[in-house]
């Protein structure tokens, strides 16, 4: 789960008047983009105007108030939340509740992330991470777009009861997949997201069923709903003592990772007193991938690639190590990562 601005924008079609004379040119090419009539055929973007709209769908997803309910489709698995975030004020603000399932909550306010569990009594935190959740674009994603997908704009949809624009990720190699992403019009937020493997098989889909903008969306409405209660849950903050350890400490790496894809995670931990357990996480700002090395046993595990539903896995031995590695992307790209492990 990771650039501050503390004006609300109305990004795309609205009457502001912005500073900034290359904000300005940015909101009126993405008004252009976001806002034009229906298209015969997609029509691809240069690279600087699809970076520059981009950027203005990344501030929207940063500085706008907003309320509202999605569904994150993954496999068979549904889940439902609801996201409230403030991006008006000094800070920004954000709660997602999820409302099918075993209650949870997350909180954020800019870099610092609370997770509340009601039915353990648990609360469990983290600093210093930079963890966007839909409809945001993170600083990764926007790199990655200007170095590895061409994008197209398309044809306007109905989405939650308002009007957004089509757009294609079409990756540049057989690294990544493609991403469709839906942008309203009248004030450049993300409202709907889909990924498709190279096989145009749906892996993800995420969307607003409905959603309300504007500044009615106060600062009151991102706090915890059990913040009061909460102070008498358990706190667990280990997971981030343990992330700062094996970051320190450096025992692996991947000497050739993927065109775009960088660690952002390093994790380790004892597992029930049979060995330890170090997780690298790889990322290129939409996909994630995962490498898990393993002092035990592989538990009866088939080396080389594999499927567990959506996710392409590979794994392997390694000196007396047993490597997993899986992620939604690519059966060619969990082998490249898993082949170029290391230790230091």
């Amino acid at each position: 789960m990771p650039s501050m601005v503390a004006q609300v924008s109305n990004i795309v079609c609205g009457a502001m008047t912005v500073r900034s004379t290359s904000l300005t040119a940015g909101l009126m090419l993405l008004a252009s983009v976001f806002c034009g009539s229906a298209l015969s055929q997609p029509q691809k973007l240069s690279q600087h105007d699809a970076v520059t709209a981009l950027n203005q769908v990344a501030y929207a997803g940063r500085s706008l108030n907003f309320t509202g309910v999605f569904v994150l489709q993954k496999g068979d698995h549904f889940e439902t939340c609801r996201i409230t975030h403030h991006g008006g004020g000094s800070q920004e603000l954000e709660k997602i509740e999820r409302l099918n399932g075993d209650p949870l909550e997350i909180t954020r306010t800019d870099d610092r992330i609370l997770v509340y569990l009601p039915g353990d009594k648990l609360v469990k935190s983290k600093f210093g991470v930079e963890e966007r959740s839909f409809p945001s674009l993170t600083e990764d994603q926007l790199a990655t777009v200007g170095q590895n997908y061409d994008v197209y704009v398309g044809n306007v949809d109905r989405i939650a009861g308002r009007f957004a624009t089509h757009i294609t990720l079409l990756p540049r190699d057989k690294l990544r997949y493609r991403h469709e992403l839906w942008i309203d019009q009248k004030t450049g937020l993300q409202i709907k997201a889909q990924m498709y493997t190279d096989r145009n098989e749906l892996v993800e889909q995420i969307m607003f069923t409905e959603i309300s903008i504007g500044d009615h969306i106060t600062v009151d409405m991102t706090r915890s709903t059990y913040e009061d209660e909460a102070m008498a849950w358990r706190m667990d903050r280990r997971a981030r003592s343990q992330l700062r350890t094996a970051a320190s400490e450096r025992l692996w790496a991947v000497s050739e990772p993927p065109p775009g894809f960088k660690q952002i995670m390093e994790l380790q931990k004892e597992v029930g007193g049979a060995g330890s357990r170090i997780q690298l996480v790889f990322s290129d700002g939409f996909a994630a991938v995962s490498v898990f090395i393993d002092s035990r046993r592989n538990n009866g595990f088939r080396t080389g690639l594999g499927k567990e539903g959506s996710l392409n896995v590979y794994r392997r031995v390694l000196d007396d190590q047993f490597v997993t590695v899986l992620g939604d992307v690519p059966a060619n790209t969990v082998k490249q990562i898993g082949d170029s492990l290391v230790r230091y």
